[in-house]
């Protein structure tokens, strides 16, 4: 072979590689050491405003990576559900589930993923926690709308099915919760703690102590 053909494909060889170490592992790597960066900010630093907070969370999301952003905003999902569980201002809440529904919205409409089912779970919670701390009825009609979901792609899953357990309880559903929690039983039939509210609740129905 020609020694100017072998340079080049020495040459080629090696732009290669260096490609796949940039793209495969050094940004990345980069774009976790940002996540990371931003949590322990999160954590430890006193913010003006949720803005400010999120805005940092916002860099480590918008670094370049061709891999690892799936991943990175489910673990941001994650801090987001610690931040929404101990706060109890209303419009700081909104805050951080409006930035989490921005993050998933790409996820969301492709509507599959690594750990999609996780994804609609995360976002269900998310908003159940916001109901909660609120009482804004339309984040719990959005955990209704994760839940049952990640119910339609898992039938058999426990985490959605619970999910909209959850709602029924919070909504006073009686219908809709007896024929989720006679489906988790079914399922799952040494759960003690389901079994007892069905009892309880067919005792209320029908008049029975």
């Amino acid at each position: 072979m020609d020694n100017d053909v072998k340079k080049i494909i020495a040459i080629l060889c090696a732009g290669i590689i260096v490609f796949v170490m940039i793209y495969g592992s050094y940004l990345p790597l980069r774009k976790a050491q940002g996540y990371i960066n931003s949590l322990r900010q999160g954590e430890t630093r006193e913010f003006a405003s949720a803005e400010e907070l999120l805005e940092i969370f916002k860099n480590a999301l918008a670094y370049p990576s061709p891999i690892g952003q799936e991943e990175l905003v489910r673990n941001t999902a994650n801090s987001m559900l610690g931040f929404v569980q101990r706060e109890t201002r209303p419009e700081v809440i909104r805050a951080f589930v409006t930035f989490t529904d921005e993050s998933y919205a790409p996820i969301i409409a492709r509507n599959k993923g690594m750990s999609f089912g996780q994804d609609l779970y995360l976002l269900g919670i998310i908003n159940e926690i916001a109901f909660l701390r609120t009482k804004d009825p339309s984040y719990l009609g959005a955990a209704r709308k994760y839940f049952l979901l990640g119910s339609e792609m898992g039938p058999n899953r426990p985490q959605p099915l619970y999910g909209l357990l959850d709602v029924a309880r919070i909504e006073g559903n009686v219908e809709a919760y007896r024929v989720i929690a006679e489906r988790i039983l079914a399922l799952w039939p040494n759960d003690i703690d389901v079994k007892t509210e069905v009892d309880n609740l067919k005792k209320q129905l029908t008049g029975k102590k």
